[in-house]
């Protein structure tokens, strides 16, 4: 009886142990068949879903003014990772834009200061997603350029490029292309609260979360003061705050829920000249809800004290010398705005720390010049790069 027992034991045994084994096969094999499937998901079907989600956001807009401009705007591509939604679902997620034509150095310029911002970000914490606002011309060869980008820091950026078609074609000004004009629509185009806009004449040094959740205190926009404080005297408006709209976080709830993307179309389309585009249009229609941009989130390249000074003598709103003072030693954003020519423009005195301002013969530009080829120089382009800036890529250099 015992014998017959353990028989049956053992039989039994032997047959749970075939039941696992199989199951294992199985969830093995199943696994096997997702990430195979992942993997080989083509570019069509990406951007197909990329293009549902775009045609629910025209749905939302039909009956609306805004529906006719979104139907002029396509998605370009979207450089799209297999594993972007758990990315997405275990950090916190900001939202960058950039206005980019098919000049064929600013895409490069623009992804410097892309490389700087994923290099500095928390990879633990913060997705990014761009949304790159293109002139019709931006080519697949151009967008190519970015995906190194996703190589390098897949598990935090997601990257859409959208066609903006030729609704400013007609709106050029002689300093900006008409790339300059697509903020103004990001409110309808984005479906997200808020989004920072950046210049590609910007470089990030830390996490830009502390600064993308910051409190609007009902404003419709955060940006910090530019030099030209008097930037809309001419239209009729002494405005004692104007900022700069190379560096800025938009609310984009608040600006869908007061139409005022529909008032920004309709000065853009009027006869009204915009000597700074945007920058122009956001403060005249925004005020008096633009709220100030501490400087330790974004500040411009100053090169010493006497450059602060005057800059906050041109202010209509005074700020302290301290707080730039400090926001220089440990910035979030510089803004490059004061020194000419910029880094990336050809000028062999930079390398003999000579003067690079018209202005003055003793300034450090050259401090500035250093650190933005040293993020250039870590890009996959800086070949690229150095052939309209002039300096080779240079080991001991940086």
């Amino acid at each position: 009886m015992k014998k017959q027992t353990f028989f049956l034991f053992f039989e039994y045994s032997k047959i749970i142990k075939f039941k696992i084994i199989l199951l294992m096969s199985l969830y093995i094999k199943w696994n096997f068949i997702i990430i195979g499937s992942n993997s080989f998901i083509n570019k069509n079907t990406i951007e197909s879903i990329q293009d549902n989600n775009f045609k629910k956001l025209k749905d939302r807009y039909k009956l609306t003014p805004y529906f006719k401009i979104l139907q002029e705007i396509n998605i370009k591509s979207r450089l799209y990772n297999q594993k972007i939604e758990i990315y997405k679902r275990k950090k916190k997620i900001i939202h960058i834009t950039v206005s980019i034509n098919n000049n064929k150095n600013y895409k490069y310029i623009i992804l410097v200061s892309m490389y700087s911002l994923l290099l500095n970000c928390y990879k633990d914490k913060t997705f990014v997603i761009y949304h790159i606002l293109c002139t019709p011309d931006f080519n697949e060869s151009s967008i190519t350029i970015f995906k190194s980008l996703l190589n390098k820091f897949s598990q935090n950026v997601e990257m859409i490029f959208y066609n903006m078609g030729n609704l400013f074609k007609n709106r050029k000004n002689i300093r900006y292309s008409e790339a300059a004009y697509y903020r103004i629509l990001t409110p309808i185009i984005i479906d997200s609260d808020r989004v920072i806009h950046l210049d590609g004449d910007t470089l990030v040094f830390s996490d830009l979360s502390e600064m993308y959740n910051l409190d609007f205190q009902n404003n419709y926009v955060l940006g910090i003061y530019d030099f030209i404080s008097k930037g809309v005297d001419y239209l009729g408006l002494k405005s004692n705050i104007y900022i700069n709209s190379g560096a800025i976080l938009l609310n984009l709830k608040k600006m869908r829920e007061d139409n005022k993307v529909l008032e920004l179309l309709k000065l853009t389309d009027s006869n009204v000249t915009l000597k700074n585009v945007d920058q122009t249009a956001f403060n005249y229609l925004l005020y008096p809800k633009i709220g100030r941009l501490p400087s330790k989130y974004v500040v411009f390249n100053f090169e010493d004290k006497s450059d602060i000074i005057f800059y906050i003598n041109c202010l209509r709103t005074k700020i302290s010398l301290e707080e730039i003072e400090k926001a220089l030693k440990n910035p979030t954003i510089i803004h490059h705005v004061i020194c000419s020519p910029k880094p990336w423009s050809i000028n062999s005195t930079y390398l003999k720390g000579a003067s690079a301002c018209t202005q003055r013969h003793n300034c450090s530009c050259k401090k500035y010049f250093d650190i933005w080829h040293s993020f250039a120089n870590q890009t996959e382009y800086y070949e690229e790069i150095s052939e309209f800036t002039g300096i080779k890529k240079l080991k001991n250099r940086f």
